[in-house]
This record gives C-alpha cells, structure tokens and sequence, in this order.
C-alpha cells in the first residue's frame, strides 16, 4: 500500500483540488471560442460545439463539480435542446423566418450537459438580457443595429451557461441545479 509519504495520496488530493478549476477553464474556453465565433461569423460551428458536449458529457462521468450526474446531463441536454428547438420552430413561424440558429439550439443542449435541466431558466435567462444589453451597448457605440437586423445569441447564452457554472461553483445560495423539494 501507500505510505502517507507516498507521492501517490498528494497527487490524488491535487487532482481533486484542480478537478473543479480545469473543468472551469475547459467550459471557459470552449464558450468564449464559440462566442467570439459566433460574433465574428454568425455561426456556432459543429466541431467546437462537439467538444463542448463532450467535455461535458465527460466532467458528468468523472465527477461533476457541480454535481450534475451524466444521467442528469443527459437530461439536461434533451430538455435544453428540446425547448430551444420549439422556441425556434414557433418564433420562425411567428416572423415568417428563421428567428434563431439551429447553432443557438445545440449549445444550449451541451450547456444542460454541463448544468443539468433545471438550469435552463438560469441560462435563459442571463443569456437573453446579456444578448439586449450587448446589442444595445454596440447599437450605441456603432450608431447602427447590430448584424443588420440580426443580433447573434450565441455570445449571450455562453455567458449565462458560464456564469450560471461559475455561480453553482461558488455555491451560490439562490441558485439550485436540483429540483425543488416540495412540503
């Protein structure tokens, strides 16, 4: 067996220290890769979108810092993807034409795999204020709309699915990714 002297018992405690941390700059550099994309381009392409799910459906299996299980992740991608892919095919049909990248639909989906599907009203949420408030604050700067009439989502849900991670992290007291307990 192991002494305590052993390197193997430090190695271990490191790697469950630094578990939370990678799993943070992994999703962090995967939103903002996709966000600056997505603000450049228009588009949420496919490959990152699949590493994003894959390091999700990863960090579930191995452990969630957030204690999202891969079956809740899994869950929480069919939710996610489900009702943005309603809203898309209603609000199309509303305007007459596509309201909203099928790109916005996947990345929600990874973002449940990260978050489980009870933070969809968290990403929801902060993802369109931020998307308003961004395209307000560059409508203002530029004197002119933002992506000729458009505004990309992608950026805005990147950071509500980032920070709605950051806030579980940091055991935010409002905030729950477990359903709530009824009396």
């Amino acid at each position: 067996g192991a002494s305590a002297r052993s390197p193997c018992p430090r190695m271990l405690y490191a790697v469950i220290l630094l578990w939370p941390l990678t799993c943070l700059v992994v999703l962090a550099v995967c939103l903002t890769w996709l966000a600056i994309v997505d603000l450049h381009t228009g588009d949420l392409p496919d490959p990152l979108q699949a590493v994003l799910a894959l390091s999700g459906l990863i960090a579930a299996i191995v452990g969630s810092p957030v204690g999202i299980s891969w079956q809740d992740g899994l869950i929480g991608a069919a939710i996610n993807g489900g009702v943005f892919w309603g809203l898309r095919w209603l609000v199309s049909r509303l305007k007459g034409r596509e309201a909203m990248g099928f790109g916005d639909v996947k990345l929600v989906a990874a973002g449940g795999l990260w978050l489980g599907p009870f933070a969809l009203p968290y990403i929801m949420a902060a993802g369109g204020l931020l998307t308003l408030a961004g395209a307000g604050i560059v409508g203002l700067a530029t004197g002119k709309p933002v992506w000729r009439g458009e505004m990309p989502l992608g950026p805005g849900l990147a950071a509500g699915i980032l920070g709605t991670f950051i806030a579980a992290l940091a055991g935010v007291s409002w905030l729950t990714l477990a359903p709530l307990a009824l009396p």
